[in-house]
């Protein structure tokens, strides 16, 4: 991994997080191993003892019969446990970009140019006791296989928000600079150009966006007299969504007549 950002010049590590895939529990299989193959040779010798003393194979086919289902049970667990092996993931994020490894292929790395958006997703789950916030973190690159990074690695939560805030800090100069120039700059889910913010075929201009705020895992958008959320989607829908919120924030001040305070990201 090391190597590989070196040789696409990523700069230093800000972070890294991995899997520990879960060892197969080999006593599935052996258990039953050494259970059914005595049931079967039990079965076998008394079909064999029948045949010879009473001409009645079959007095032993109960025997067989269970035994040939434990063995093929473990059988089938010896099949699961051989084809579905988890290879070990590492995920790295860098000063440029991002690597991902794969335990026995070659490194992917990914400068943030190639990439064309990440999405987050946390998601608190509550039993009226007790409450975790799951969290997952999809980084969509220009060629290549979508990189997912969930609770199954170790430390993700904080490495995803230091991503996203370098992902953002490369991102927004750049979507700022395009929607002066005019241009409409898609998330994904939702679309912002200077004339407004919209989602599929619905569109909010500017001037009657009253605010845009994240509440419980959803990005909504409130148009100025509403009660209800002019429009409401899973934040996972939305790429790059604090790039989205801050140029929403900065257009929405500029159709008001306000100025952008200093301290304004975009």
């Amino acid at each position: 991994m090391r190597r590989v950002a070196r040789e696409f010049e990523l700069g230093t590590r800000q972070g890294l997080v991995w899997t520990e895939p879960k060892r197969f529990p080999w006593i599935v299989v052996l258990l039953p191993a050494l259970v059914g193959l005595p049931v079967l040779w039990l079965g076998l010798s008394a079909a064999v003892e029948g045949q010879q003393s009473h001409g009645a194979w079959y007095y032993g086919l109960p025997l067989l019969i269970l035994g040939t289902a434990i063995v093929a049970a473990a059988g089938y667990f010896l099949f699961l446990a051989l084809t579905r092996r988890q290879a070990q993931v590492w995920v790295g994020h860098y000063q440029h970009g991002i690597v991902r490894e794969v335990a026995g292929h070659a490194p992917e790395a990914y400068s943030w140019d190639e990439i064309d958006g990440i999405r987050r997703s946390s998601t608190k789950v509550t039993n009226g006791i007790t409450s975790v916030t799951t969290h997952e973190l999809w980084v969509r690159p220009r060629e290549g296989a979508e990189i997912t990074v969930t609770d199954a690695y170790k430390g993700v939560a904080r490495f995803i928000d230091e991503l996203d805030k370098t992902f953002t800090r490369v991102r927004l100069p750049q979507d700022r600079d395009r929607l002066k120039a005019g241009e409409r700059v898609d998330f994904f889910g939702a679309h912002l150009d200077p004339a407004g913010v919209g989602y599929l075929d619905h569109r909010l201009g500017w001037r009657e966006v009253d605010r845009v705020t994240v509440k419980q895992g959803r990005l909504e958008i409130h148009r100025h007299g509403d009660g209800k959320p002019w429009a409401r989607l899973p934040v996972e829908m939305v790429e790059n969504l604090s790039v989205f919120l801050a140029l929403a924030a900065r257009m929405r001040q500029e159709a008001a007549g306000k100025r952008p305070q200093p301290d304004d990201p975009a």
